[in-house]
């Protein structure tokens, strides 16, 4: 059976937009400073917002530089962290700081002051005003995950280790999901023929 083909591409954001993007969260707050790590997180890793959310804090070693997404649409992985990451290990300790504050009773990394898990509808709310605030117009957590595949895949990254990044069963679905940044890499690679 062939792949359903897809009308639309994955919307994404440039890294500078990105970047605008994160750099207007005032993480001096609590709240502000979790979202800035679930957020950098989900960006960097490409995970889905379920799986960050549902992530414990024995989950994220940053000194082996590696997520285990326990619940992932496809089962249990292991998702590597970029060898360059200061301003993810920054923004995550930082916000461990603030969580061990708060003294949550709960496993999970990203909580509310009250220990309770967080809503994916509360980080759309928070993602639409960051987005407004740093001019670069609607953004959805989903975008992140997209963002990351297209610039993993147009930075020459495999795609098997792209499918295995993102957690998708088939190889088939990354290369359908994703064709434009793979013809965007054929392009280039042709111009340097």
């Amino acid at each position: 059976m062939a792949p359903r083909k897809k009308d639309t591409l994955p919307k994404t954001k440039t890294p500078e937009e990105w970047e605008r993007f994160f750099a207007c969260i005032e993480t001096r707050y609590p709240t502000q400073a979790r979202n800035h790590a679930l957020l950098l997180l989900t960006y960097v890793t490409g995970m889905r917002i379920g799986e960050t959310l549902s992530l414990r804090v024995e989950d994220v070693d940053l000194e082996l530089g590696r997520i285990t997404v326990v619940e992932g649409k496809s089962g249990q992985r292991i998702v590597p962290l970029p060898p360059k990451r200061d301003k993810l290990d920054v923004s995550i300790r930082r916000w461990l700081s603030h969580r061990a504050a708060w003294e949550p009773d709960s496993a999970l990394m990203f909580v509310t002051k009250t220990g309770a898990p967080l809503q994916s509808s509360a980080i759309r709310r928070s993602m639409l005003l960051y987005g407004k605030r740093a001019g670069i117009g609607h953004v959805t957590p989903h975008m992140l995950r997209h963002s990351c595949a297209t610039e993993l895949l147009a930075n020459g990254a495999p795609p098997i280790g792209v499918q295995r990044v993102l957690g998708h069963r088939s190889l088939v679905t990354t290369l359908a999901t994703y064709a434009h940044a793979c013809d965007q890499h054929a392009n280039e690679a042709m111009a340097k023929r």
